[in-house]
């Protein structure tokens, strides 16, 4: 917590002014330590720099933030119980203020004082607009999930004491980002002027851990490009988070990161944050967490234009926000636990027309629809307006996925259930019935193919699922690959597992 005394500012030659300001040190702070050493958060820095320009120039919007950089930790020493800081302050052009932390400290024998930066942040003055995450891609993280329990992240990836624990339940990473619940804390820690300084930190660990997944590093922040707080969080509120990298260079990630509250209202948008290795390399993941590099869907996307996944647990409650008035007309209309399948189908489809048009966060999510006119079959618009798009839509209740082509094609997942052995005598040929016994595969595994290959092609043709049982002859079960025909014509199926999830791809042989 920081005070700035009304004392006279010391005038610097180069236009900086200079305010005396004083860190009491509170326990909760000691929570927030990296490599044995305690660490003065940078959220808490932001805080305190905020005040200070609000206390003297109060006509600054000390709420949009630019060029910050954290270029050296402010370490707080086992014996500390107040810090001497000072906040400079430096006033631009268009009402922008410059505002940076330095400390002052002895260096050797000869009286000499040592100046440290250790980060420097411009208030805008303007509110300038922010873009931010279309709704589809803010409720919801495309990809297969790697679930992290928060109390696993805080004991073995980012050791934090329990006041800076912030992420709760569970944190699920993709390649495409990291979602998660985030508690803003009651410990007093300021909240004036940009509100509760715990969920942006915590949307921090979620970076931070993607990092050590996907990139094999222990990133920190050093900065970000822009922050906005539009509604400043609140003390014992949980709200929710999404981060999407953006680039990799050399040793430095950046991110886009946005905090939404129950609703799906924006309450703070952060881009461009700068995270990289502060440790030089010395300090690695647990090897648990690191990615393998195997795609297990490798098949499925050899053998069409692009394919999106949608976990049902990676799909928040405000998602519905990001369907177009007809597919909300129809949403409304379901049950609940069909609301699930309809909402997290359409999150796919979505995705999977910004993955062929190449459209990350250009397209409003409430301009991409996708269903037929029929307004039961899926359809997935094509943004850049040159080509035909061939789609197709199955869901689970853990997984959505959607496949687009230039070509008809049909996709369906399947959960390893009894089922398929039980309801054999309805969808198999006494021809299939022998393949599937015999097959090396075992019998669940080989019926549970079928029993998917003849869901996609009805999905591929436009067939009933009652036709498909009686037209679909099943010829060869593979891993990976099955062969099949339909009337006269020969169709190949390709088959990708998921754990205990069946994925099945069917498409004409060209």
């Amino acid at each position: 917590m920081s005070q700035t005394p009304s004392n006279p500012v010391t005038e610097k030659n180069d236009q900086w002014l200079r305010y005396p300001s004083l860190i009491t040190v509170l326990s909760y702070l000691r929570d927030h330590h990296f490599a044995g050493k305690t660490i003065y958060p940078a959220v808490e820095i932001l805080q305190g720099l905020g005040a200070t320009v609000l206390n003297k120039h109060p006509e600054t919007c000390v709420t949009v933030m630019q060029n910050a950089a954290f270029d050296r930790f402010m370490e707080i020493g086992p014996d500390d119980r107040e810090i001497e800081v000072f906040h400079d302050l430096k006033a631009g052009e268009n009402g922008r203020m410059s505002a940076r932390l330095v400390t002052v400290t002895p260096s050797g024998n000869a009286g000499i004082k040592r100046e440290k930066i250790h980060a420097v942040v411009d208030f805008a003055g303007l509110a300038k607009s922010l873009p931010e995450f279309p709704y589809d891609m803010a409720a919801s993280l495309e990809g297969i999930g790697f679930r992290i329990p928060a109390q696993r992240l805080y004991d073995e990836l980012v050791p934090f004491g329990h006041a800076f624990r912030s992420l709760q339940g569970e944190l699920i990473l993709t390649e495409n980002g990291g979602i998660a619940p985030v508690l803003a804390s009651t410990y007093p820690a300021l909240t004036s002027p940009l509100g509760s300084p715990f969920p942006f930190d915590g949307m921090m660990h979620i970076a931070c851990a993607w990092s050590q997944r996907f990139h094999g590093i222990i990133a920190f922040p050093v900065g970000f490009d822009e922050r906005r707080v539009l509604v400043p969080t609140v003390p014992g509120e949980t709200y929710f988070c999404r981060v999407i990298p953006v680039s990799a260079e050399k040793d430095v990630l950046s991110f886009d990161m946005a905090i939404y509250d129950r609703t799906g209202n924006l309450r703070e948008f952060i881009r461009g944050v700068k995270m990289r290795d502060v440790s030089g390399g010395r300090i690695k993941p647990p090897q648990w967490v690191r990615h393998d590099g195997v795609d297990p869907l490798v098949t499925l996307r050899a053998h069409c234009r692009a394919l999106a996944l949608v976990e049902d647990a990676a799909v928040s409650d405000f998602a519905d926000r990001a369907l177009t008035p007809v597919e909300a007309s129809r949403y409304a209309k379901m049950g609940k636990r069909r609301q699930r399948g309809f909402l997290t189908g359409r999150l796919a489809l979505k995705a999977l027309a910004r993955k062929l048009a190449n459209d990350e966060c250009l397209t409003s999510a409430e301009h991409i629809h996708t269903m037929m006119e029929d307004r039961v079959r899926p359809f997935c618009p094509d943004l850049t307006g040159k080509t035909h798009v061939f789609c197709s839509l199955s869901h689970d209740r853990r997984f959505a996925v959607a496949v687009g082509s230039d070509e008809e094609i049909g996709v369906d997942v399947e959960i390893l259930s009894e089922r398929a052995l039980k309801a054999r005598h309805l969808y198999m040929t006494e021809e299939e019935r022998t393949l599937s016994d015999a097959s090396l595969l075992g019998r669940l595994p080989a019926a549970l193919r079928i029993w998917s290959i003849k869901e996609g092609v009805t999905k591929a043709v436009n067939m009933p699922i009652g036709e498909s049982w009686k037209q679909v002859h099943v010829t060869d079960i593979g891993l990976h690959e099955s062969r099949l025909t339909v009337g006269d014509q020969k169709f190949w199926a390709f088959h990708d597992t998921v754990e205990d999830h069946v994925f099945t791809l069917v498409k004409r042989v060209s």
